[in-house]
């Protein structure tokens, strides 16, 4: 007999191919019962679920109570992760990791992509949500349920099954020398602390959270050098400093109070974020569809329209892949510019022309 019962708790006890599964049926009050619990057990052997988590914990809690702290702990973009866990506490309510299947997560992908977002533009319009903001909330929820994979919680990650969205925002704006005279001078008064980060991040490259996290203990003044920690790769990467650089830090350093480079002009802290200084500053300059990672971009075309190779390119902005560089030299490049300067309507020839044997 496959169950049986012994002091009033019912068990099953059955064997297929050559292994044996027994276990007691927790709740089983008949017979019955326990047959229904014995088939269910005999099809998860044969699906190859048997004994891996049911996945019956709530997901968002497990989100909040023990991702986010993770997240704080190993990821610098963990400010990020928490609106993502308050989107999908939104969107999943409460519930079960068992839920969660790739159907619901395909809806949920397909829901956002065609949602608007919370701020809207100058005009106050709502703006829609990326595809790349999607992909991000995507890969959060993937990590959540990898980690309670890892923990034993559920029985697999659903996210792995759904496909990422096709980004087509990859942006190529760079500033012109009118636009940084222009953005220069918008940089005064109230913004005017945002001024030297802004020459800094056109003579270094260095990305807005490597700017504001960075310290005068690693500036190097004598040997011309700064070093960026905290990097998207996660390595430090030291970039030579250019003159202007060295004169606008070395009038930073003369008056400067903070272990911060560029500190808060009010708590003489680090600055949390310059968006709205930045872009207050971008109106005023008439500057349209600009960004501070753009500074970066302009940094990266400037090196190429001097011949800077892509591999010095690449050092100097901490790419560990040159196809991240090559947009740079590509747009550059003498040759490619030479080549369609070089064109003549009168070397077109016409498909009819060719075709009657002219040529």
């Amino acid at each position: 007999m496959s169950v049986r019962k012994r002091e009033r708790v019912w068990y099953y006890d059955f064997m297929i191919k050559g292994t044996r599964y027994i276990s007691r049926i927790a709740g089983a009050r008949s017979k019955a019962e326990a047959l229904l619990a014995e088939g269910k057990a005999r099809h998860e052997v044969y699906q190859g679920t048997y004994g891996r988590p049911k996945g019956e914990d709530v997901f968002i809690e497990y989100a909040e109570k023990v991702y986010l702290p993770w997240a704080r702990e190993n990821k610098r973009s963990w400010r990020s992760d928490v609106y993502h866990v308050a989107t999908f506490r939104a969107y999943f309510g409460e519930k079960r990791f068992n839920n969660l299947t790739p159907m619901l997560i395909e809806r949920f992908k397909r829901d956002r992509r065609g949602s608007s977002t919370v701020h809207g533009n100058r005009n106050g319009q709502r703006k829609e949500r990326k595809a790349a903001s999607v992909n991000r909330e995507i890969a959060c929820l993937s990590k959540i349920f990898s980690l309670a994979v890892r923990d034993g919680l559920a029985g697999s990650n659903p996210c792995l099954q759904v496909g990422k969205l096709r980004e087509a925002n990859k942006r190529y704006r760079y500033l012109t020398a009118e636009e940084e005279r222009g953005l220069l001078e918008a940089l005064s008064g109230p913004r005017v602390h945002l001024r030297p980060l802004m020459i800094l991040a056109l003579e270094s490259g260095g990305r807005r959270g490597e700017l504001l996290g960075l310290t005068w203990d690693r500036v190097d003044l004598p040997q011309d050098v700064v070093v960026f920690a905290d990097t998207k790769s996660g390595k430090d990467r030291t970039v030579p400093l250019s003159d202007e650089a060295r004169k606008a830090l070395l009038e930073l350093r003369a008056s400067s109070t903070s272990e911060f480079v560029f500190p808060s002009p009010k708590t003489g802290r680090r600055i949390t974020d310059v968006k709205h200084s930045f872009n207050a500053a971008c109106r005023q300059a008439k500057i349209e569809d600009f960004r501070f990672h753009d500074l970066r971009h302009t940094f990266a075309t400037r090196l190429a329209a001097n011949g800077v190779e892509a591999f010095t390119i690449a050092a100097l902005l901490g790419h560990a892949d040159l196809r991240m560089t090559s947009r740079y030299a590509h747009a550059t490049n003498p040759n490619l510019r030479r080549a369609i300067k070089g064109l003549r309507r009168t070397n077109v020839v016409s498909i009819e022309e060719r075709r009657a044997g002219a040529f």
